[in-house]
């Protein structure tokens, strides 16, 4: 059973939430002590989280943060304000979706169900790719790392589908509407610069581990993962 963690102080709204989830067989938990939101992550390890932005004490992004450091758990944004500067700035701190207040019960089972099914469906259910390796760089999906023999980095989920693409299609190019699709369930829905925020994340984290890897831009096409061989 999937387990998901309401992170919202409008009780009337988490007890739906909850109530509607709980049919479809997901084990919820209602956060109620809003200064302890990481302690009761790390109790319950839930599958994936909900998160309200405007919360008592400190806001959602924070929490996504702190998620965010020791869990690559998908994480949804539930705001009513949910402009362009507001979806980069939650991706940017760790978001993977987002949820418009007022919303559908139908389309949050539906986002759920998609990122469930692509973290935990598609990625588990494929033994034969579940390590990675390029160059003197491992990408291992199941502890969702990047390794090279003295260094590691820790991937955001978003930052693991990337780095999965490009590695299979290592040498190959991989065109941002290839990697959009991937990513996000509707490309018009994300700004421009979204995908481009997180590959620079990712030229960091390779950078970081001293990867013999990087990721080059083909412009006007997409991305391609080259190797360093001197």
């Amino acid at each position: 059973m999937y387990k998901i963690l309401i992170v919202e102080d409008d009780m009337e709204i988490a007890h739906t939430l909850q109530k509607q989830l709980e049919k479809y067989s997901y084990q919820c938990l209602i956060v109620v002590d809003f200064d302890r939101v990481l302690d009761h992550f790390q109790e319950f390890q839930p599958h994936l989280v909900l998160m309200d932005i405007n919360l008592p004490a400190f806001d959602g992004y924070y929490w996504s943060r702190k998620i965010r450091q020791v869990s690559n758990c998908p994480i949804m944004i539930l705001s009513a304000r949910m402009s362009d500067t507001d979806q980069v700035y939650g991706i940017e701190n760790g978001a993977d979706d987002f949820i418009t207040k007022p919303f559908s019960l139908d389309v949050v089972l539906a986002k759920i169900n998609g990122q469930i099914r692509r973290i935990y469906g598609e990625y588990a259910a494929d033994s034969q790719a579940r390590i990675l390796k390029t160059g003197n760089t491992t990408l291992n999906i199941d502890t969702v790392r990047l390794n090279t023999l003295e260094h590691e980095e820790l991937l955001t989920v978003k930052e693991l589908r990337l780095c999965t693409m490009l590695f299979e299609a290592f040498p190959n190019v991989v065109t941002r509407q290839q990697l959009l699709t991937a990513i996000w369930d509707d490309e018009t829905f994300v700004e421009e610069n979204t995908l481009s925020v997180n590959i620079v994340r990712l030229r960091k984290k390779l950078e970081a581990i001293h990867s013999s890897l990087a990721i080059i831009t083909i412009r006007g096409i997409g991305y391609q993962l080259s190797e360093n061989r001197t």
